[in-house]
């Protein structure tokens, strides 16, 4: 069985340690391998993954270009890395044309840990460069395990859709943590990417079939969220639910291969 992680995360080996401790008592949540490329990869070889995508995020706008640089040098054939952007970044459109140019598929936003509403005035210029090059961006979308001021409701990334219908969008944890009623009202049917990342066992299986179904499962794509969740039980998991061998092909590695061009 073919498996690609499209929601993973990891960190320089030098700050590795102390980012994945701060994130794990900050959301009293449990990491599955240390936070580094080299975790990440042994994490994969257990859980039966092939490639992951790595989604960093960027706390403040002075972490943008180093967080980037990282990425492009990682060279590992196993890894699909992401950007990063910030909404503060001062010049998002050059940013994201020089990682484009060097082969980076998309960007992670992640509304809680940046301070911003996914349809406010200044996310503008992200989303125009994003979709004027071709680039994915994958929104962390929902709530989060504690609570923030700053949350991605469906409503809001419906409104990003409306606005910006060129963009191509992966709305992580379903298209929206804890908020699957909303997901269903705003979302569900449209031309946007949902990922399973922190859903599975959270959101009741049969309803979790039913969006995934309804939705359509071939904007479906796997995810685990990692180092949080583990990857081989979220594989098992998964393919346990009730799916079709058809969709499950789909979902685990299809759908994720189609949208990276991989």
């Amino acid at each position: 069985m073919r498996v690609l992680d499209a929601h993973t995360h990891a960190f320089p080996d030098a700050i590795a340690a102390k980012a994945v401790a701060a994130l794990a008592a900050e959301g009293g949540i449990t990491a599955y391998y240390d936070g580094t490329i080299a975790g990440l990869l042994a994490a994969m070889d257990r859980g039966g993954v092939g490639r992951a995508l790595v989604a960093p995020v960027a706390t403040k706008p002075s972490q943008v270009r180093g967080i980037n640089d990282w990425m492009v040098s990682l060279g590992e054939q196993r890894i699909v890395p992401f950007g990063a952007m910030h909404p503060d970044f001062p010049d998002p459109a050059y940013e994201i044309a020089r990682i484009a140019a060097l082969g980076i598929r998309g960007i992670k936003l992640h509304s809680q840990h940046q301070g911003f509403a996914p349809a406010e005035r200044r996310m503008a210029p992200i989303y125009e460069a994003a979709s004027d090059l071709g680039m994915i961006v994958l929104f962390h979308a929902g709530g989060y395990v504690v609570s923030h001021e700053q949350e991605a409701h469906p409503a809001d990334l419906a409104r990003v859709l409306d606005a910006f219908p060129g963009l191509t969008c992966i709305c992580a944890h379903m298209g929206g943590y804890g908020e699957w009623d909303a997901v269903r009202e705003h979302l569900c049917g449209r031309d946007v990417y949902l990922d399973t990342a922190y859903v599975p066992g959270r959101l009741p299986d049969a309803e979790f079939l039913s969006l995934a179904r309804d939705h359509g499962i071939g904007r479906i794509v796997f995810g685990t969220d990692g180092p949080w969740t583990d990857a081989g039980a979220e594989v098992a998991y998964v393919s346990d639910m009730g799916f079709t061998d058809g969709e499950l092909d789909a979902i685990l590695h299809g759908n994720a291969e189609r949208l990276l061009d991989l």
